[in-house]
């Protein structure tokens, strides 16, 4: 327990005790209430037909229950009495426990999530608890016991938590209350009387009588307001969501527009013309286009300037400051600092002002926002200039917000972001916290509906809308609203929330160099000049249907171009993304800060408003990926692969804006050759290779990123180049390696993309472009969270399909893994290999000679040749039979077929993995292996040479024996263990168990 906190509010509970008849304003009421509900209880508890409509009209008439849930609970009641009944008969139906507020919530709360939220339907049931005992189960509001329980210090101890300890903590609460009122001269009897004092402390004014001083300090206190002045009618201007920023911003507003002394310090008011005028004169009169921070040229600017007018610089850069989340709150009380710093005297900031700078903020002002500051300074001087044009006027603007915006939006030179910012800040309960001008029009239209429709489209109408909805939306969910995350960002914008991206726009439009318009003017802009006028925010079939239209004199391909450029204009591009334009050897970067609007100027007709950098960048070695994304077709072309890049250009320039410290989202992942692990002892000896072998491979990889196993069947290609991607891989990501197997008929659409038989939304069959395992692990690979994590495409036979047909325009990017190149089927998209995708490819050399590969492919994948003779397979039978203790005449058989073999063609020879199967181990074994499996091969490949008799002859298994027993002496095979030197049984006698093997599928 916070004893301060508590002493702090027993202290005005006493002041109000003593004023206030607490019986008179809470608790008679409540015990009138709590007897109609008994007689309701009863009614339920009897199944009396009535009891719905008796319940709703004793819980109508209070105003202890919030409308919107009323009227949802009303609806529920009357359509389906049944339904309620069993889940009210929970709580109601036996004795009085809190304990049966979570089944109470879990039951009721599915009939209309949005409306029954969980402190609506605790506060219900605090109700029914009431008919029970009220003096021991007092009313429940979740906001107002959720206030109180953070002005006492005690919203640690699950103010949040189930519907039970909800309650509960409140009683504990009451109870504590109880416990201290004696010791501050306060009669309470029980917990009704003690929610009643609560009630009243948080939510009725503060008693005529008190001083105007203790009676703001109270306001302060229960965060209201921070104001000074009397004036200023504190009761009508309640906080918004951020009560610290929004007091900080009161205390500076409020003695500035009542001429009061600064809350920065001096004892004298610096809201007067002649300081405006002067900030105006030294800043903008004398504007510092140069090199240098801000701060620094601002300085400069202001050496010499009198107290008052540093003191009044120091507010309005508070001011521009407070509430963005996207500045730390460090930064903002720097920026701060740095300008009271210019005083000839130490100068603190008050406690005020300094919470509301360490507070969150409200918005995200994005980087257009921060590196506006001349134009907010400008505006806010102006603004103060305009204030002194009319003392009524601006002691007006803190009785009525319509008042206080005619005098924002009356000030000359209008900037729309800082006038709403000011707007918010000083009546946070009505005016929204969205500075976006568009922004603003499109929550009021999507949501008005909710309160009868919009009203207009004046700066007043729009505000009094927004108002009236966030109030209606408010009070249905029981929570703040915020516009910018779901459910409601996606209603109003068309879209799912996504990050800032970043665009090349080409400033050489139909043979019209912009740059300097574009620079002069401030904006971007497409021609568009036959476009007609689809709106910002059409989806790409509309703005096809326009181009369609309007540019019929131009090719079919031309017109999918222009759509897709005035498409990502209008509808993909938003304010805060990043804008790139190149000129010669240079760079220039820029901010978008408004929205898509067409204009009358032929050259530029669709705009979008800029910010661009002080000094461009040189277009000379730039990092991967912008050099590739920079060549892309377009005027206007998608560069958020680069992001990082280009954000980090930004960085600079928010550094020289003295921004040291700013709060952005996390930058995409860059698309990286992730470092490939080494091969270990482990893996070596598993797979029964050398692992210096391995690591040639692997370096291979690291390198090329595509290799080929080429050999004679056998010899284990597939079933290494899958152990080496899944060790590569790591265990744990299996889904990382994707295998594919090409075969004659195998084809472009099959591998990458193509169009497919499709069931469409009207149940017909229609085609769809479907991706192939390539564009699938493609696709993986570059997803966010994967860009630094190897994955492996393992293509098997790869020699057995028509590569040129397969890969298609593939092929370029096989070799260019840092270019991209449109697509055959989707031209209006870029594709590029992700450079963490591995590929390995297999080729067998008996089905297709390796000398038939076109020089393409040898020129992009390495060939790595696993023969039997040769490389790192030779000797891989031998190194796996002494593994696993097993006698070596399986491999001396396969060394005699591949000496027979050798002497005719070397591509033919037979590989390891036949004789490492489990069955190769009996006699029975080996001859189903010589029938079934290698004499059918052998047949095939010397068709026309040999005649099968003669295979069988030459290459049979009898003949392997008769070799191998030439070669060994019969003292040899005695030493080694045979039991039987001869061939029949001797096998049967070293039967391997394939739990012996540590890897018996090879």
């Amino acid at each position: 327990m916070s004893e301060t906190q508590w002493k702090e509010f027993m202290r005005y509970a006493a002041r109000f005790a003593g004023a206030v008849d607490l019986d008179g304003e809470e608790r008679n009421y409540k015990l009138v209430l709590a007897e109609r509900l008994k007689s309701a209880r009863q009614l339920f508890l009897d199944h009396n037909p009535d009891w719905f409509e008796r319940l709703r009209k004793d819980l109508s008439s209070t105003n202890l229950v919030n409308q919107y849930f009323m009227m949802k609970f009303v609806d529920l009641g009357r359509s389906r009495p049944d339904d309620l009944w069993r889940v009210l008969e929970g709580l109601w139906g036996g004795d009085a426990d809190a304990v049966r507020l979570d089944a109470f919530v879990e039951q009721l709360r599915p009939f209309n999530p949005a409306q029954f939220s969980v402190g609506g339907i605790v506060g219900l049931g605090s109700l029914l608890l009431m008919s029970e005992n009220p003096c021991s189960f007092p009313p429940y509001r979740a906001r107002a016991v959720k206030k109180f329980l953070k002005l006492v210090g005690w919203d640690d101890r699950g103010a949040n938590g189930t519907p039970s300890r909800r309650y509960e903590l409140l009683l504990e609460a009451m109870d504590e209350l109880l416990r201290l009122a004696p010791f501050h001269g306060i009669e309470l009897r029980d917990r009704l009387g003690a929610q009643g004092l609560m009630w009243q402390v948080l939510n009725a004014e503060p008693p005529e009588d008190w001083p105007m001083n203790d009676q703001i300090e109270f306001r302060v206190w229960r965060g209201e307001t921070p104001s000074t002045a009397a004036e200023s009618n504190p009761a009508s201007r309640p906080f918004g969501p951020n009560p610290e920023l929004e007091a900080a911003a009161r205390a500076i507003l409020d003695a500035g527009l009542l001429s009061l002394s600064s809350p920065l310090g001096g004892g004298e008011t610096t809201w007067t013309s002649e300081n405006a005028a002067e900030i105006l004169h030294r800043v903008l009169d004398n504007y510092d286009g140069g090199e240098g921070s801000f701060l620094s040229k601002l300085e400069k600017q202001l050496h010499g300037a009198s107290p008052a007018v540093i003191r009044l610089t120091g507010e309005l850069i508070a001011l521009q400051s407070l509430p963005l989340v996207n500045i730390t709150p460090s930064t903002k009380k720097a920026r701060v600092e740095r300008v009271l710093s210019w005083l000839d005297e130490d100068q603190e900031i008050p406690e005020v002002i300094a919470s509301g700078l360490a507070a969150r903020g409200a918005f995200n002002g994005g980087t257009g926002f921060n590196m506006n500051q001349w134009r907010h300074l400008r505006w806010l001087a102006k603004f103060v200039a305009h204030t002194r044009e009319s003392e009524e006027a601006a002691h007006q603007a803190l009785r009525t917000p319509e008042a206080f915006i005619d005098l924002t939006a009356s000030t000359p030179d209008d900037v729309p972001a800082i006038r709403y910012t000011v707007e918010y800040l000083a009546w946070p309960s009505y005016c929204e916290p969205v500075v976006n001008k568009e922004h603003r029009r499109r929550i009021r239209n999507a949501f008005a509906q909710e309160v009868g429709g919009a009203n207009g489209d004046s700066e007043q109408e729009i505000a009094r809308d927004l108002n009236s909805i966030r109030t209606a939306q408010e009070a249905g969910l029981g929570h703040d609203v915020e516009w910018y995350d779901e459910p409601f960002f996606s209603q109003w914008s068309g879209a799912r929330p996504s990050g800032v991206r970043a665009w090349l726009v080409r400033q050489n439009q139909g043979g019209i160099a912009m740059l300097d318009s574009w620079l002069d003017g401030e904006f971007i802009s497409t021609r568009a000049q036959h476009l007609g006028s689809p709106a910002p925010g059409s989806g790409y079939d509309e703005v096809q249907a326009a181009v369609n239209g309007g540019y019929q004199h131009i090719d079919y391909s031309e017109r999918k171009a222009r759509a897709q450029e005035y498409f990502r204009f209008l509808s993909q591009m938003k304010p805060d993304d990043f804008i790139v334009t190149a000129h010669g050897e240079d760079l220039y970067l820029g901010v978008v800060t408004g929205s898509a609007e067409y204009v009358e100027v032929e050259s530029s007709r669709l705009r979008r408003d800029v910010l661009w950098r002080k000094q461009p960048i040189r277009n000379l070695d730039l990092p991967a990926p912008l050099p590739r994304l920079l060549e892309e077709q377009g005027t206007v072309v998608d560069l958020t692969d680069a992001l990082p890049t280009i954000r980090g250009w930004f960085a600079q320039e928010l550094e020289d804006a003295d921004l040291p410290i700013v709060v952005v989202p996390p930058l995409p992942q860059p698309a990286v050759v992730p470092i490939l692990r080494p091969a270990s002892d482990e893996l070596a000896s598993r797979l029964h290779l050398n692992r210096e072998d391995i690591q040639e491979v692997i370096d291979l990889l690291q390198t090329r990123s595509q290799i080929v196993f080429y050999g004679p069947p056998g010899t284990g290609k597939t079933y290494l180049a899958g152990k080496i991607a899944r060790f590569l891989a790591g265990e744990e990501h299996g889904d990382h390696v994707k295998t594919v197997q090409f075969h004659p008929s195998y084809a472009y659409e099959d591998f990458f993309e193509g169009y497919r038989p499709a069931e469409t939304e009207g149940g017909a069959v229609g085609f769809s472009l479907e991706p192939g395992p390539l564009r699938q692990i493609a696709g993986e690979a570059s997803a966010e969270g994967n860009r630094d994590k190897p994955y492996f495409l393992i293509i098997d036979e790869m020699n057995r399909g028509n590569l040129a047909k397969v890969f298609g325009e593939l092929y370029f990017l096989l070799e260019y893994r840092d270019q991209s190149i449109s697509l055959q089927y989707n031209p209006t998209k870029t594709f590029v290999l992700p450079p963490n995708l591995f590929i390995i490819g297999t080729m067998n050399t008996s089905d297709r000679s390796i000398a038939m590969v076109d020089a393409a492919i040898r020129r992009r994948f390495a060939f790595v040749e696993l023969h039997p003779e040769d490389g790192m397979i030779s000797g891989l039978l031998e190194r796996y039979l002494a593994a696993n203790h097993k006698p070596m005449l399986r491999a001396q058989l396969l060394n005699a077929l591949n000496a027979e073999i050798e002497a005719t063609n070397r591509d033919l020879m037979i590989g390891p993995s036949y004789f490492m199967k489990d069955h190769a181990e009996t006699d029975r074994g080996l001859e189903q292996i010589w029938k079934y499996e290698l004499l059918p091969l052998l047949e095939e490949q010397y068709f026309g040479r040999l005649s099968r008799q003669k295979v069988h002859e030459k290459f049979g298994l009898g003949a392997m024996r008769k070799t191998v027993e030439r070669q060994l002496a019969a003292v040899d095979l005695i030493a080694a263990g045979s039991a039987d030197v001869e061939f029949g049984d001797g096998l049967n006698a070293t039967k391997m168990n394939p739990t012996d093997a540590e890897d018996a599928s090879f």
